[in-house]
């Protein structure tokens, strides 16, 4: 009668085994994740300066932020544009403004 139990307890105490390792790699890999997300929220914020060419410089009247986006409202010789930065790197990604003779 041992001998059919030899082999029931090997099985119990390899899928023990197993389990406690699963439970360690798994407490080990939120760790990492968890430093990770510390490490992104902890980095200092990248510095960048972005200088309008003339052509686009005005009066801000107007800022919003959509994700890594910057749109200024720009009030320039009685019409109004729109300037689009990449907050990543301080580049002009885009520039809306209305057509000639369609302004309010």
């Amino acid at each position: 009668m041992t001998q059919n139990y030899r082999g029931l307890k090997a099985a119990v105490i390899i899928m023990g085994v197993l389990l406690v390792l699963g439970t360690a790699a798994l407490i080990a890999g939120l760790i990492r994740q968890a430093q990770k997300i510390d490490n992104h929220f902890s980095a200092a914020p990248a510095r960048w300066e972005a200088v309008l060419p003339a052509a686009l410089a005005g009066k801000v009247t107007a800022i919003a932020q959509d994700g890594a986006r910057l749109s200024l409202l720009i009030a320039q010789k009685g019409t109004q544009h729109i300037v689009i930065i990449d907050t990543g790197s301080g580049d002009i990604v885009g520039h809306l403004r209305p057509a000639p003779g369609e302004t309010e």
